[in-house]
């Protein structure tokens, strides 16, 4: 029992020193959009106590900005007005993953014993992109500590048959969507999924009608009072954020192949012609903002997002049904796209020696995900796969980057990891049950 232990003490206290040395060796060469915005929320927040700063301020959930206002509250810096850039925000990034890395070791615990929680602890402790993402003033890193302690919350819920606990696990996996919008509804399928598994596996509704209420009802009780806010604010109903139709837009466009960079470059002569300001910027450095202020004057009676949603729609009916095997290839593309590349930052290349590792991760747990639901069926790896599997067929619609997958491998390593100890626990069983 005290070796598992020892050994996760070793595990986190090096992941530790990997985490701790990216947060004070942040990357100040580059901010993207995103970091900027986050770190101007966060200020908002620390400084004013508002929900401003950004120019569309309800376009990014406020779980990352909280987190870093509470980190620039217990440290400030003289110069993150100035900048932006929040240094006590990467030591933030850096517990965060730690929880992560702990929750790791939870889920897989619960679902295959102590041994599977130390070797998915250290994969997902050592796993070089979220090391990376400590360094970046992004949401991925507590998107990844929610959803995996939400799966580990409700794992163990399982276990001690405590109903309480699915409500618990609803409530952290609904902070999860309020990190990452994209994980809208992982909670409530997650709360389906388990409604009908109980229904059919054990003939038992009423157990499964109040697993899959609770888990629901937690879910919305940590989503409503921001969702509330946020539509009062916009005046119309926002579930999380509000500027979907920009992604939905970008995903579609067959001609840019479904990514910003190849919108951009697809749309440089118009966008030059509409901004002459920029006609000799390369267009990759061309803000995407301008280019969507150019596709909302397409249809001027229209606000800015519903003129943009309609481009988006129009780009369904003439690709999609225009040119289906094309079509068909760019969201194939955006698959691979999201899951054979790795999350990296926008300020370095890509590693190969990262990418290798992080291709056989995601083949070697999903094999053993599937190895583990073959053998034993448990309700939980077929969650995992489940939120995988959504977030996957969101951004085949939607834009598909790589930085996507970051919040998702931790579960996916516990689930995979625990569903090899399965797999060999059901081998090693059969030989014995045979005589």
């Amino acid at each position: 029992m005290r070796l598992p232990f020892a050994l996760l003490a070793v595990v986190l206290a090096g992941s530790f020193a990997f985490h701790a040395y990216r947060a004070e060796h942040p990357t100040s060469s580059y901010q993207s959009a995103d970091e900027r915005s986050y770190g101007a929320l966060a200020l908002g927040l620390a400084e004013r106590q508002s929900y401003d700063g950004a120019r569309t301020a309800l376009h990014w959930p406020p779980g990352a900005p909280v987190m870093f206002a509470l980190a620039h509250a217990v440290s400030p810096h003289p110069d993150s007005e100035r900048t932006r850039d929040i240094p006590a925000a990467y030591w933030a990034q850096a517990l965060a993953s730690l929880g992560t890395l702990l929750a790791a070791f939870g889920l897989a615990w619960a679902l295959a014993g102590m041994w599977a929680g130390v070797v998915a602890a250290a994969l997902v402790g050592f796993y070089p992109p979220l090391i990376l993402a400590t360094g970046e003033q992004v949401s991925e890193p507590l998107g990844a500590f929610l959803l995996t302690a939400g799966f580990c919350t409700l794992a163990w819920a399982a276990e001690r048959r405590w109903l309480p606990g699915y409500a618990l696990a609803g409530a952290v996996l609904g902070a999860a969507v309020l990190t990452r919008a994209d994980l809208l509804l992982v909670p409530f399928l997650v709360a389906l999924l388990c409604f009908g598994w109980l229904w059919r596996a054990r003939r038992d509704p009423r157990r499964g009608l109040a697993v899959g209420g609770l888990l629901a009802a937690g879910a919305l009780l940590a989503i409503g009072p921001w969702a509330a806010y946020a539509s009062l604010r916009a005046d119309r109903l926002v579930p999380v954020t509000q500027g979907s139709a920009a992604p939905l837009f970008v995903g579609t466009y067959l001609p840019g192949k479904g990514h910003t960079v190849g919108m951009k470059r697809a749309l440089e002569d118009e966008v030059k012609r509409f901004k002459p300001s920029v006609r000799d910027t390369p267009p990759f450095h061309i803000p995407a903002g301008h280019y969507m202020e150019m596709i909302a004057a397409r249809h001027p009676d229209l606000p800015e997002d519903a003129a943009i949603r309609r481009e988006a729609r129009e780009n369904v009916r003439r690709y999609a049904l225009g040119d289906p095997l094309g079509f068909g290839v760019m969201m194939l593309d955006k698959v691979q796209r999201m899951w054979t590349r790795y999350a990296r930052g926008g300020a370095r290349h890509t590693s190969p020696w990262i990418r290798g590792w992080h291709v056989a991760l995601v083949l070697g747990c999903l094999a053993g995900l599937l190895a583990g639901l073959w053998r034993r069926r448990p309700v939980l790896l077929a969650a995992v796969l489940l939120a995988a599997a959504y977030s996957t067929a969101l951004h085949t619609i939607v834009i598909s980057q790589a930085r996507y997958n970051l919040p998702l491998m931790p579960i996916l390593i516990s689930a995979g990891v625990a569903g090899w100890f399965l797999w060999r626990r059901e081998r090693e069983r059969e030989p014995a049950e045979a005589p």
